[in-house]
């Protein structure tokens, strides 16, 4: 499956995901059989989609991580772990990332944008190199996000293909 597909298979399954809300005003809602309310000062668990239509109407404000401090902390992290090795990343990263950013004024949104960049290529370029000469394992798995085991898959995938191809009909030539 493409990148693109499985990343917003799980940017809706985060959405789905519960989330702390902080109620502003009073409110009672019923949605097809649903009924929800709140009462202002309280904190409640809901789905995030959810908290993020009443923080949209000025009814609550959704309690969601700081993503621009957890860019940075995990740039900061990468840059220290070396480059034969990689920093683990909650699966979600990008996707709560980018959902964060939508709420950024252009200068801010660019910065971050240049930030997330930065880190997105040095876990690239340490990507390629490790999908080059093993195959994933558990621990690895844990460390990268849905995008990158995605691409993780592919780029070794791909190299074995190629060496493959290289050697040809070599091994065949050596039993004779």
């Amino acid at each position: 499956m493409k990148i693109d597909k499985i990343s917003k298979v799980h940017s809706i399954g985060h959405r789905l995901k519960d989330a702390k809300v902080s109620i502003n005003q009073d409110f009672k809602f019923n949605v097809a059989g649903i009924e929800t309310e709140g009462k202002q000062g309280d904190i409640n668990n809901m789905p995030q989609w959810v908290g993020k239509i009443l923080t949209d109407n000025d009814i609550a404000t959704l309690n969601s991580p700081d993503m621009i401090t957890e860019l940075k902390q995990a740039l900061s992290k990468e840059k220290m772990v070396g480059e034969y090795q990689i920093s683990t990343l909650e699966p979600h990263f990008y996707i709560k990332l980018k959902e964060s950013m939508k709420e950024l004024n252009r200068d801010d949104f660019d910065k971050v944008e240049s930030i997330m960049l930065e880190l997105f290529r040095m876990r690239r370029g340490k990507l390629v190199k490790i999908a080059d000469s093993i195959k994933l394992n558990s621990e690895l798995y844990n460390k990268l996000t849905v995008e990158e085991n995605i691409f993780y898959k592919t780029i070794h995938e791909n190299s074995l293909e190629l060496e493959k191809q290289i050697r040809g009909d070599l091994n065949e030539q050596n039993s004779n």
